[in-house]
């Protein structure tokens, strides 16, 4: 008799641990196989037409049962709001990721864009890691979560939205609109950085961004007197602007150094011998604050970047006709500046150095700056969670040198994080907007499953 019940209960555990994985090895199934569908509809923006997303998305949390609803924004645009509900003893949680994407040109693609073709273990398709990859492993991780039945102290929302791409229409309007949703939350993840692999597939760090560099756009425009193209002028608006660029390239930039920042500068700078580098003295942190040595380390776009308020001359314009002297020359900055620098300051100090009575700056686009802090539930939990896999990878805080609907999430007063749950190389990540943009299936099924343990992390 004994043994029959020592037998019967092994059957039962092994039938029950045969179901999990079974259950297990469906949600990462099922993961690929919606993202491949995801990837099939065409949401380029402009115009965007992320209705049919949304509606997409709403079949699948339907039939899960999570409530759900779809805002409707106009001219076939719309946003996705869906909650699995917890027992409210800890503030929400937003998962948020947007469903349009920038147009992909299919003759310079080996397979069709919007095709959703698995190739060598690929996932191929515009979006797939800008950014509809994370929202396809944010919605899985949603069900996962309630079919594993996980109590949850905290709600967990999923938000899709229109437009980052362009003008980021359905964040704003998620916050004039509905800010009563996503007022209490405790905070926000984003899109923005994730757990970077070297060559060899190792990991190297985890990294998430807390800032995004506000995005600073101006146009310049110069007057002058029109006249003929066979009678040069010195004084010319197309030379006030060509002068300009040139100060502006010229410029003397001051350096920057986040506390918050340092890590992942010690991260990038980890493959260098950085004691054979000019202004070396002593070690990182002395080194750190010796102009030489910073001006050494500023070779490295993705350090510059890190260390000071950029700006890319992007456009200008002059005449519509070889030979003509127009009245007005403009150009364009794409201006990128780091938390805590004032955007008036910025601009009086961009007059001193072009130093031209004629010249009018309008500002284009200007996202605010925000920095959240580093010292959250989310980063304990994704550091715990990371431990567990990779015992000597740390987690890593950085600013996004380009800006994300994070922005206006800050501003608005949530603490908001950029991290994609999956493994990238930096050539992978930079296939984002590119040719071929693809994500490995892999890393899909390791995606759900780190999000699903942060999350019940989380709800402890």
């Amino acid at each position: 008799m004994i043994k029959k019940i020592i037998f019967l209960t092994t059957v039962f555990i092994f039938t029950l641990s045969s179901n999990i994985y079974a259950e297990q090895n469906s949600i990462y199934d099922e993961g690929v196989k919606t993202l491949q569908e995801y990837l099939t509809i065409n949401t380029t923006n402009p115009p965007g037409n992320e209705m049919e997303t949304a509606k997409f998305l709403k079949k699948i949390l339907d039939k899960e049962g999570i409530e759900n609803q779809i805002f409707d924004l106009g001219n076939n645009r719309a946003n996705l709001f869906a909650i699995l509900k917890g027992d409210g003893s800890k503030k929400p949680v937003i998962l948020l990721h947007h469903m349009d994407v920038v147009p992909a040109d299919p003759k310079y693609w080996s397979v069709p864009p919007f095709s959703g073709k698995i190739v060598n273990g690929y996932i191929y398709g515009r979006g797939a890691v800008d950014i509809k990859g994370k929202g396809i492993i944010d919605l899985m991780t949603l069900i996962n979560l309630k079919r594993m039945n996980v109590k949850l102290k905290r709600d967990i929302i999923l938000l899709a939205v229109s437009d980052e791409e362009v003008d980021s229409t359905g964040t704003n309007w998620m916050i004039k609109n509905k800010p009563d949703l996503i007022k209490n939350a405790d905070f926000l993840i984003d899109e923005g950085s994730g757990i970077i692999i070297d060559e060899k597939g190792n990991n190297k760090y985890y990294l998430v961004s807390i800032g995004d560099k506000s995005a600073l756009w101006l146009k310049l425009t110069f007057t002058a007197p029109p006249g003929h193209g066979s009678i040069p002028m010195k004084d010319s608006s197309v030379n006030k602007a060509l002068r300009a660029a040139n100060k502006i390239l010229e410029r003397q930039q001051e350096f920057i150094i986040l506390p918050d920042l340092k890590e992942y500068i010690k991260a990038l700078l980890k493959e260098k011998d950085i004691t054979k580098l000019s202004g070396y003295e002593k070690d990182l942190e002395t080194s750190l604050k010796n102009k030489t040595f910073l001006e050494e380390i500023s070779k490295d776009i993705e350090i510059n970047a890190c260390i000071k308020n950029t700006i890319s001359i992007t456009l200008m314009k002059g005449s519509d006709k070889i030979n003509t002297i127009p009245n007005e020359a403009s150009i364009g900055l794409d201006c990128r500046l780091l938390p805590g620098t004032d955007k008036d300051k910025f601009l009086e100090e961009l007059k001193k150095i072009v130093n031209d009575n004629t010249m009018q700056i309008k500002i284009e686009e200007y996202t605010p700056p925000g920095y959240s802090p580093t010292d959250v539930d989310f980063m304990k939990a994704l550091n715990i969670c990371a431990l567990k896999r990779d015992p000597d990878v740390k987690v890593i805080p950085h600013i996004n040198v380009s800006s994300t609907d994070s922005s206006f999430y800050r501003a608005f007063g949530l603490k908001s994080y950029g991290f994609e749950s999956y493994k990238l190389t930096y050539e992978e990540y930079s296939l984002a907007h590119s040719n071929d943009e693809r994500i490995s299936v892999k890393n899909i099924e390791f995606g759900i499953n780190l999000l699903t343990d942060v999350l019940t992390e989380l709800n402890k």
